[in-house]
């Protein structure tokens, strides 16, 4: 807690978007409140001032600017440490509400304070499956809205209506804030005019007084009169009906076409696989088919043409046939034993590769 110049502090930008300035009877009477306390020697604060490490106040703009109306230049003040700014404006809003005891009667900046909390908390409306907070066969309320109306002091049911004020065109949010426009009036237009619609109705008013509610029945009755005698306006409807049916019939058909495909797609990878293994193992069979024969061929030269040829030269070379002989038959059992080990290597990696 400390005591700051109420000069240095300053208001913070959205405080304007969420709530008004406290006006008429109502500020006098806050000021006669303020002033008492300070004449019985209290500091005219309630509750401390709420400010943010930079003086930006969180809590307390009324409350300032009636102390600088009253001409007191200092202010007791707690200075908290925000870790975003989204704790900033949830502390803001929540604290004004609460503090205020009226809640908020601007409805149009009610319906915003509300859609912020909603954004901030991360509320939501649906089922609770994949995309929402409820489960089947339950109204489409998030659990986390009930705490939402209880903060402001409503019914989830006028929470809900109060947020639908945001789906308004500008003009009419701006006509609803100035009061122009009632806001049970306005939920009106949004249920049955669409936003090209509210332009048009824009446009045809005059807001040189309040509308009343009278006054939008009878233009929307207008317009579904229009619609209904207009036999245009049933051709077009006729038109959507037929275009949404074919929308929806082309969809399954792409959905299915989409399925096939990937199946198609599937077949199409595994027998060009299968296809490069069978193509790898034939080429694999017809080598190992081509060696043995070659190890036969080999067998046959040594056997039948290399035995008699090395007998001759060797008779022809040296003096005793025995010793010919013997060289000869030591020559032509080494080949032998190595054309048989190369036989049955080459035999073994062909039986490998059938099994395979």
């Amino acid at each position: 807690m400390q005591q700051i110049n109420i000069d240095e502090l300053k208001s913070h930008p959205r405080n304007n978007e969420f709530f008004d300035d406290i006006t008429g009877s109502n500020w006098d009477q806050f000021i006669d409140s303020m002033r008492e306390r300070i004449k019985k020697g209290k500091t005219g604060n309630v509750e401390p001032i709420v400010i943010t490490q930079d003086k930006v106040i969180v809590s307390g703009h009324q409350r300032v600017r009636a102390l600088k109306e009253l001409g007191i230049t200092q202010v007791n003040a707690e200075i908290k440490i925000y870790e975003s700014e989204d704790e900033i404006i949830a502390d803001l809003i929540e604290t004004n509400i609460r503090q205020r005891g009226i809640g908020n009667p601007n409805a149009m900046k009610l319906s915003r304070c509300i859609k912020e909390i909603e954004r901030i908390y991360g509320v939501r409306n649906g089922s609770s499956n994949e995309k929402g907070n409820n489960r089947i066969g339950e109204p489409k309320v998030s659990a986390d809205q009930s705490n939402v109306a209880n903060m402001f002091g409503l019914s989830v049911d006028t929470i809900q209506n109060y947020k639908k004020l945001s789906d308004l065109i500008p003009e009419l949010q701006d006509w609803v804030e100035t009061g122009i426009l009632a806001p049970t009036t306005a939920i009106a237009l949004i249920k049955y005019m669409s936003p090209s619609e509210q332009e048009e109705f824009v446009k045809s008013m005059d807001i040189t007084h309040k509308i009343t509610k009278r006054e939008v029945q009878q233009y929307i009755d207008r317009i579904k009169q229009l619609e209904t005698n207009n036999p245009k306006v049933k051709e077009l409807e006729n038109q959507i009906s037929d275009l949404k049916a074919e929308k929806s019939i082309l969809e399954r058909k792409v959905k299915l076409n989409q399925e096939e495909s990937d199946k198609y797609n599937k077949l199409k990878t595994e027998i060009e696989f299968l296809t490069k293994q069978k193509s790898d193992l034939g080429r694999q069979i017809n080598s190992a088919t081509e060696l043995a024969g070659l190890t036969v061929r080999l067998q046959k030269l040594l056997e039948d043409e290399l035995a008699p040829i090395k007998f001759k030269r060797c008779m022809e070379t040296l003096d005793s046939s025995d010793v010919c002989v013997s060289n000869l038959e030591e020559i032509i059992t080494k080949l032998d034993s190595w054309s048989y080990e190369m036989k049955k290597l080459l035999t073994n990696s062909y039986d490998d590769i059938v099994d395979e």
